[in-house]
């Protein structure tokens, strides 16, 4: 079982001589899926926009309430929530800002995100478009439109609306950075992936200690070669023939000399 522990730490460490060695090609692979993430998200993916409105759900007529009215009240802001995310409400402020054209209810419901802060009475509303003016036209409108619908269905007063939409500046999405690195880190994970595969594939006998992992040979003894004596092999056996037939021609000279005499 030691034994095997030790043959899986060497191959790990071979492993990291392996990266180590195209360290460089990993790192060139990573940058380039880097620059193609970064000019995707520039040129194809459209920016959206977010503006946000509050809606203060307790109203005068509700402010003395005993504990467990209050509590019932805490679980009626569920039900807020899902009113404001009505169809109803939805097809209004569609009709309302007259973009019948340019959005359908089930597309605005994808635009639309509500939340209740832990421990208030608030509600946020959220919407996200190409345009940040009409974000705001939308979240204004989708807050104004709720109010009067929740106050309509519960028969209460009417909601205050806390706080209404900002036109703003930055898109949230997409996110160039987190783009950039998550392809970053695909693009040096495949490079990686490809080396490991091609590592792994490769069964050739290169060392000594292959020969005993492998054949589970011992190896009694080993010739080292020198960087380029196998080129000076081939080149002193080029010189050697060449003065091989050097001297047989000469020789044939000397001979046709001596039958001319």
């Amino acid at each position: 079982m030691e034994q095997q522990n030790d043959e899986f730490a060497i191959d790990l460490l071979e492993l990291f001589y392996v990266l180590r060695k195209r360290i460089v090609i990993i790192i060139l692979t990573a940058v380039i899926f880097a620059a193609g993430a970064v000019a995707y998200t520039h040129y194809l993916i459209t920016p959206m926009y977010a503006s946000s409105s509050s809606i203060y759900v307790l109203t005068s007529s509700t402010m003395n309430l005993n504990y467990s009215d209050f509590m019932v009240g805490t679980s009626l802001t569920s039900d807020y929530m899902q009113m404001v995310k009505s169809y109803t409400v939805l097809d209004t402020v569609i009709d309302n800002l007259g973009m019948e054209e340019e959005l359908t209810v089930e597309e605005l419901d994808g635009m639309i995100s509500v939340s209740n802060p832990t421990d208030t009475r608030m509600l946020n509303i959220t919407a996200r478009y190409n345009d940040p003016m009409i974000a705001k036209e939308i979240v204004d409108e989708l807050a104004t439109v709720s109010v009067e619908r929740i106050a309509e269905i519960m028969a209460v007063e009417q909601p205050n609306i806390y706080e209404y939409g900002q036109v703003s500046e930055n898109p949230v999405s997409p996110n160039m950075k987190k783009n950039a690195l998550i392809a970053g880190l695909i693009g040096a994970l495949l490079a990686a992936a490809v080396f490991i595969v091609l590592y792994l594939k490769d069964d050739s006998i290169c060392t000594p200690e292959d020969i005993e992992r492998y054949l589970k040979l011992n190896t009694l003894a080993a010739i080292p070669m020198e960087s380029g004596s196998a080129e000076q092999i081939r080149i002193d056996e080029r010189k050697r023939l060449g003065r091989k037939k050097s001297k047989h021609k000469n020789g044939r000279k000397r001979i046709g000399g001596g039958d001319s005499l």
